[in-house]
């Protein structure tokens, strides 16, 4: 292939036909065929893909990398050979480790040239929603439940639903069943079920200069940037296997020479939280691989979030830098762009596929932080939805929103714990339309989802789709 790939939204796992907007080899088929490409863009839980593609007899014959990608080299879990030209042979001394999860460990340190292995304290694991990861998915992690137990922390990705209130979501009984399952197996296995894409708020925090193995592209660039611990955009399978043994091999965002900042980026001053999102969203869809300088003056925690979110979604970026504000020591890029207010309009509009009339509205990609969730109830505050309104947050704050959650039933808003509305099948539930404020949402809406989508502001949100009490 000649531009990368989002394994999760990028392939048609029925055919193997790519089906990536923008791709140049949009309507090929990877069935069958040994495909080279430089690497993955977008989402960790593209990892499971593979083992859909293995399934229904449309995977590649063989994968060959330009470059290492975590993502991309899951696929040897699902039996795709992947290699890498002139790699060499590393081996884990370690005798108490599973063999087959040893050999695993030991042909990724091979084919992404790492030299060695790192101990790890904590994994973070991507790839929990049934409607992402599918029948193939389930199968493999009920397969493998019995049969490993995990080392270290390792924290969960949302699920497709409310574990508690599915019913209320109108969530159908087969998928909650089957939900259910992969829910217990990763449980079997040892996972803490905090169901979040915000882990660093919800009790797994590295420390800096600490190596990790964390799926969630948004939460990876987050502690990478803002933490300044070190992981790779790990493959959603990848962190099973680290989670089981402790270990992962030190390559890419674990190395000095990879977190130096490649690109500066000079945008016009940023006026609102949908401005941060769209700015990284547009560095990533530019330039997908680097590691971006971002020029603000100021940022919030829910800016540095926007900021992971997005460019993780429209490419590949693990870590950013922003003087003043992230911890990681960093030399000026000798690339830099000019990203003004006209372009950050435009591609709001690229992303969005209707103006006003939204089925339900949805905050919470990343989920919302507990200073998130009390700003908005009081942008809430003497107001009334109009529409459906559905908040996202970890169960973890449930006993905090507690005090604010008048404001939002007032309001008109429900809260749900263990989702969010990418990973939960929203298509299935009648909604067609939705609105969010998140630029990581409204791709994945689209592509995932198949839904239409209209992105605006927090603000603009509150103002278009609620009315004076």
């Amino acid at each position: 292939m000649s531009a990368p790939i989002s394994w999760l939204d990028g392939i048609d796992v029925r055919t193997g036909r790519i089906v990536q907007e923008g791709h140049p080899q949009k309507g090929e088929s990877i069935a069958g065929r040994i495909v080279r490409l430089r690497g993955s863009t977008g989402s960790t839980v593209g990892a499971y893909i593979f083992f859909a593609l293995k399934r229904n007899n449309a995977a590649p014959l063989k994968i060959i990398l330009e470059e290492p990608d975590s993502v991309t080299i899951a696929a040897e879990l699902a039996g795709i050979p992947v290699e890498l030209k002139g790699v060499k042979e590393v081996k884990l001394e370690d005798e108490e480790i599973d063999e087959s999860l040893k050999r695993y460990l030991e042909r990724e340190a091979s084919i992404s040239g790492a030299q060695r292995f790192a101990r790890i304290k904590s994994v973070h694991i991507s790839g929990v929603s049934y409607a992402t990861i599918g029948e193939a998915g389930r199968e493999w992690l009920s397969e493998i439940a019995s049969k490993i137990k995990f080392k270290v922390t390792a924290t969960t990705n949302p699920a497709g639903m409310d574990l508690i209130s599915w019913r209320d979501m109108g969530i159908p009984e087969g998928f909650a069943r089957k939900q259910v399952e992969i829910v217990d197996s990763l449980i079997e296995m040892g996972a803490l079920p905090t169901f979040t894409c915000i882990p660093y708020l919800s009790g797994n925090l590295p420390v800096y200069g600490e190596s990790v193995c964390w799926g969630e592209s948004s939460a990876v660039a987050f502690v990478n940037s803002v933490i300044g611990a070190r992981s790779n955009r790990e493959g959603a399978t990848k962190t099973i296997v680290a989670a089981a043994t402790g270990y992962t091999p030190l390559y890419g965002k674990h190395l000095d020479e990879n977190r130096v900042p490649d690109l500066a980026v000079y945008p016009e001053p940023l006026e609102n939280l949908l401005h941060y999102y769209l700015l990284a969203y547009y560095t990533g869809l530019q330039y997908p691989d680097s590691v971006p300088i971002y020029n603000v003056k100021r940022a919030s925690l829910a800016e540095l979030k926007a900021l992971a979110a997005a460019g993780a979604a429209s490419g590949s970026i693990e870590m950013y830098h922003i003087p003043g504000i992230t911890p990681n020591k960093f030399s000026y890029a000798s690339k830099s762009i000019r990203v003004t207010k006209r372009d950050l309009l435009s591609l709001r509009e690229e992303l969005s596929s209707f103006d006003g009339g939204t089925d339900l509205v949805v905050l919470g990609c990343p989920h919302l932080s507990l200073q998130e969730i009390e700003e908005l109830s009081e942008l809430m505050n003497g107001r009334k939805a109009i529409v459906k309104f559905w908040i996202f947050t970890a169960r973890a704050f449930m006993p905090l929103i507690e005090r604010l959650k008048w404001k939002i039933e007032r309001f008109g808003a429900k809260i749900w714990y263990d989702t969010c509305m990418v990973v939960s099948p929203l298509e299935e539930l009648g909604i067609k339309k939705v609105t969010t404020n998140s630029a990581k949402a409204a791709k994945y809406l689209s592509s995932l989802r198949g839904l239409e989508v209209e992105l605006l502001d927090i603000k603009e949100i509150i103002e278009r789709y609620s009315a004076p009490e």
